[in-house]
């Protein structure tokens, strides 16, 4: 599977998640769930998972500013209690992100994939990286935080949506995909 079909698969589970939290208590998504430095709550974790994706992609590997420049209320990361980010402003710097990550992806030669990436803030020995290898790095780091956030959601509750890439993959029998049956659109869609 080339990185653009997994990100399409990425894309279309974060609709469905996003679809959750919306449904989801607004304590829930607030809640300090994780102890540590920096993650506390499924907010928390969802402004991560897009900045993480948006300094990898524009700035790493494309020497652009950030999205999240467009962003400011995002950069101050604030979503414990009583604070004003909330969902939608992190969905929209997401979706915004997501827009020129798809352009990104698609642009992208298998002689682009093959590139040499230097990081020069990671220690000795262990610098250099196919420009592939990163790529599926942060497509990675976004599996294993919605799953992360799926826990959480269900320690609180919540049944989360059906994420595995399965659910995702069209069905022979009918063309469409399991998704459709599992996570049907939301009633608003």
């Amino acid at each position: 599977m080339d990185p653009a079909t997994l990100y399409d698969h990425l894309t279309r589970a974060r609709r469905d998640l996003l679809g959750t939290l919306r449904a989801a208590p607004e304590g829930v998504l607030r809640s300090p769930l994780l102890r540590g430095e920096r993650f506390h709550s499924i907010l928390d974790l969802l402004v991560h998972t897009a900045e993480v994706e948006d300094g990898w992609i524009h700035g790493d590997f494309q020497g652009l500013p950030m999205v999240q420049d467009r962003f400011p209320d995002i950069g101050a990361g604030v979503t414990g209690p009583g604070t004003p980010l909330g969902l939608d402003a992190i969905a929209a710097y997401w979706q915004a992100v997501e827009a020129d990550t798809r352009a990104y992806l698609g642009s992208l030669t298998e002689a682009d994939l093959e590139r040499t990436v230097t990081l020069d803030d990671w220690p000795e020995g262990h610098r250099q990286f196919t420009l592939s290898g990163l790529v599926w790095h942060v497509l990675l780091h976004e599996v294993r935080h919605t799953a992360q956030i799926a826990a959480l959601l269900r320690t609180q509750g919540v049944k989360p949506p059906q994420l595995d890439l399965l659910f995702y993959l069209p069905a022979l029998e009918t063309g469409r995909s399991a998704a459709t049956f599992v996570n049907p659109p939301p009633e608003d869609a």
